[in-house]
């Protein structure tokens, strides 16, 4: 595939998750989605880039999960009835946002402490020996030391995972440079794995991702920004160093002469969610 039909692919993913999101977001402004909810928005192209470059893995993440499951094949219909809380969700409505499963894709949600879908997956990893593993983690989770403890098994037990840390600068809200001096890929060097450490650029996920697949166990950062608060419907202020992923990459679309296709895809996905959303709330 060259470079611009890869870019359309992951772009049409990053637009199924951000609309998904705007219309949840909307539900939980008017208080009909009760739930609490980590939206995606603002970190979507990491799930939609990676889930272009590997296919058929076993797919673990954490709250902040809406964008891996739709992106690597989730039941949308039972992501939303979930966040309605209905018995039809995919987690019979008792989980919300954070435990989203789907075991026919291979999905595993996020169960419990923050960062405790690392050591699980590697514990996954170690049974299903010639299955690609993915986990994906926050900048918040690297901290815990059953995570730091987990990237040293998978180098010593030479693991088929790929550790991919969404790094939004903030756990909650307290950035980076008040909590550590380290960083997540240094480390992970340290232990033996491989890794890189990239902006949230789809083009260059992918190109990374494919690099990086058939030297596993790896991890790789990938620097991104967060939209929304930690939990809920509001807003984030923009901040320094704050950038617009979606947006940056419409534009790049457009200047490659893909002004139509970006404007069908924007109304497709977004009459998509709507639609979607519609029809799940006349179940409650």
């Amino acid at each position: 595939m060259n470079n611009l039909h890869i870019r359309k692919k992951i772009f049409s993913k990053i637009c199924k998750v951000r609309f998904f999101e705007l219309e949840l977001q909307k539900l939980k402004e008017k208080k009909i989605v009760k739930t609490l909810i980590y939206l995606s928005l603002g970190q979507e192209s990491i799930a939609a880039s990676v889930s272009e470059a590997i296919k058929n893995a076993y797919v673990f993440f954490q709250h902040r999960g809406h964008a891996q499951y739709l992106c690597f094949g989730g039941n949308e219909k039972k992501l939303a009835d979930e966040l309605l809380g209905l018995k039809s969700g995919s987690n019979k409505g008792m989980g919300g946002s954070p435990p989203v499963f789907d075991l026919k894709k291979k999905i595993y949600g996020h169960v419990g402490l923050i960062g405790d879908q690392v050591p699980v997956a590697a514990g996954y990893s170690m049974i299903k020996k010639k299955n690609t593993v993915l986990c994906f983690f926050g900048d918040g989770a690297a901290e815990e030391d059953f995570v730091l403890a987990t990237l040293g098994t998978a180098a010593t037990k030479k693991l088929k995972i790929l550790f991919i840390c969404d790094d939004n600068n903030f756990s909650v809200l307290t950035p980076i440079k008040d909590r550590r001096s380290w960083k997540i890929e240094n480390i992970a060097k340290s232990f033996g794995l491989n890794v890189a450490s990239i902006d949230d650029d789809p083009l260059t996920i992918y190109k990374t991702i494919n690099s990086l697949k058939k030297k596993l166990p790896a991890l790789i950062n990938i620097k991104t920004c967060r939209e929304y608060w930690h939990e809920g419907s509001g807003k984030d202020k923009p901040y320094k160093g704050f950038w617009n992923r979606f947006e940056i990459e419409k534009k790049k679309l457009i200047k490659l002469n893909q002004k139509n296709f970006v404007e069908k895809e924007i109304y497709k996905k977004s009459k998509w969610a709507k639609t979607l959303w519609q029809k799940q709330l006349q179940k409650l």
